[in-house]
C-alpha cells in the first residue's frame, strides 16, 4: 500500500503542485516488464501505451522503461516496440491462472530471468480465465493466487502489478460464469488479497471492461460499446476500450514506481491504514481507513488541480475501521468527469492523501 504522510501546513502545496513520489531521482531507469497475450498486445498497440508512458515520463518525471512479452513465439519487445527475437520461455506458454502459478511458485529459468532484470512486473491472464464453471474452480483460482502472493512476499524489492482478466463477450458466456468472474476479479482486487502486501498493486482490468454488476441480463460481461463485434463472440476488447483504458493502465504503472514511505514518515499518522477499492472505479468506490483512537476526522475529495470536489464527512469517529462510499459526484450532485482524484483524510493535526482514478 502506497501512502503519502504530510502535515496540514503543507497540504495546500501538495494539492496544487501534486508531485508523485516517482520524481525522486533514481540512479538508473526503472525497468518494467509486462507479460500478456493477445488482449495485452491490443491494449499496448491500440491504446498507444508507449506514447502515454513517454508523456508520463516527461510530465511526471518518472523514468519507466517498458519491455513486454507476448506468446513465446512472438517473444520480447523493447521500449520502442521492436521485437528482439528473444523470449523467456514462459512455462508451457501459459498465462492462465495455472500457468502463472507454475511460473511464480516453481523454480524455472523464466522466473529467474524476470526477477533478476526488472523492477516492476505486471502480468495478466486472458478472457478464457473468466469461464469459471464451478465454485471449485473459483476456489482453485484463489488458492493459486494466494500461493503466488506467498512468493511475492519474499521479493519485496520488486513491485508486482496484479491484473484481473478481461470479461467474456455476452455471446461467449452465461450469467453463472460471468458472475463468478466478477467475484474472482473483486476478490483479486480486494483488501483480503492486497492489503498489507506493500509490493502488490492491483489493476482491475475486468471492472474497466465489464458491464456493471447491476442485475441486467448482460451484467459482468464485456461492455456492449467495447465489443469488437456485436454478431460474434470475440471477447477481445475493441479499440475504444483500449484507448479508454490505456492511460489508466499507464497511470497505475507510473504510480507503482513510488517508493515506500515507511522510512520517511516524520509525522504520526491520523489513521492506521487508508485505501480505496476498486481503483480505478466507475462510478462507485469505497474509501476505507482505520483509526487508532476516537478523533475528529474530515474526508474530502479534490481533483488533481487542487479544487475541492466534495466533503464526504466532517465529524468525530470512533476507534476502529471505517468505510465511506464516493459515487463520483460533486457537492452539487453532478457527476464529475473521468480522471485522477485525491481523497484527503485529516485528523490529529495531520493528513493523509490517496490517489484514485475515475474511469467512466
Amino acid at each position: 500500500m502506497k501512502r503519502f504522510i504530510i502535515p496540514l501546513t503543507v497540504l495546500g502545496l501538495l494539492i496544487t503542485t501534486f508531485i508523485p513520489g516517482n520524481l525522486i531521482a533514481n540512479e538508473s531507469p526503472r525497468r518494467l516488464f509486462f507479460l500478456h497475450h493477445s488482449t495485452g498486445r491490443l491494449l499496448i498497440e491500440e491504446g498507444n501505451v508507449r506514447h502515454h508512458l513517454i508523456n508520463a515520463n516527461n510530465s511526471d518525471g518518472s523514468d519507466l522503461v517498458l519491455w513486454d512479452h507476448d506468446y513465446n513465439y512472438i517473444g520480447l519487445s523493447d521500449n520502442e516496440g521492436d521485437l528482439l527475437g528473444y523470449d523467456y520461455s514462459i512455462p508451457e506458454d501459459n498465462t492462465d491462472p495455472d500457468g502463472l502459478h507454475q511460473l511464480w511458485t516453481t523454480s524455472n529459468s523464466a522466473r529467474d530471468s524476470l526477477l533478476a532484470r526488472y523492477d516492476i512486473i505486471a502480468f495478466k491472464s486472458c478472457y478464457p480465465t473468466c469461464d469459471i464453471s464451478s465454485e471449485t474452480q473459483l476456489d482453485q483460482y484463489k488458492q493459486w493466487y494466494l500461493e503466488m502472493r506467498d512468493f511475492f512476499d519474499t521479493k519485496t524489492d520488486i513491485t508486482f502489478i496484479i491484473m484481473s482478466p478481461p470479461p467474456r463477450h455476452r455471446l461467449s458466456t452465461n450469467l453463472e460464469h460471468a458472475d463468478r468472474a466478477r467475484r474472482f476479479a473483486n476478490w483479486l482486487m480486494s483488501d483480503e488479497y492486497l492489503y498489507g502486501h506493500t509490493n502488490l498493486v492491483g489493476f482491475d482490468f475486468f471492472d474497466l471492461c465489464a458491464q456493471p454488476d447491476d442485475g441486467s441480463p448482460t451484467r459482468n460481461m464485456l461492455r456492449y460499446d467495447f465489443e469488437r463485434s456485436h454478431t460474434n463472440g470475440d471477447s477481445h476488447p475493441n479499440a475504444l476500450a483500449n484507448q479508454t483504458n490505456a492511460p489508466l493502465f499507464v497511470e497505475v504503472l507510473v504510480n507503482a514506481t513510488e517508493p515506500s514511505t515507511s522510512s520517511a514518515r516524520n509525522y504520526p499518522e491520523p489513521v492506521l491504514f487508508h485505501h480505496n477499492h476498486p481503483n480505478p472505479f466507475n462510478p462507485l468506490t469505497v474509501i476505507s481507513f482505520g483509526l487508532e483512537q476516537a478523533q475528529f476526522v474530515e474526508l474530502k475529495i479534490f481533483n488533481i488541480h487542487g479544487q475541492h470536489v466534495r466533503t464526504l464527512f466532517s465529524e468525530t469517529r470512533s476507534a476502529g475501521n471505517h468505510s465511506v462510499n464516493w459515487n463520483g459526484r460533486n457537492s452539487n450532485g453532478h457527476a464529475v468527469s473521468s480522471g485522477m482524484y485525491l481523497y484527503q483524510i485529516s485528523g490529529n493535526e495531520n493528513t493523509v492523501v490517496g490517489k484514485m482514478i475515475l474511469a467512466r
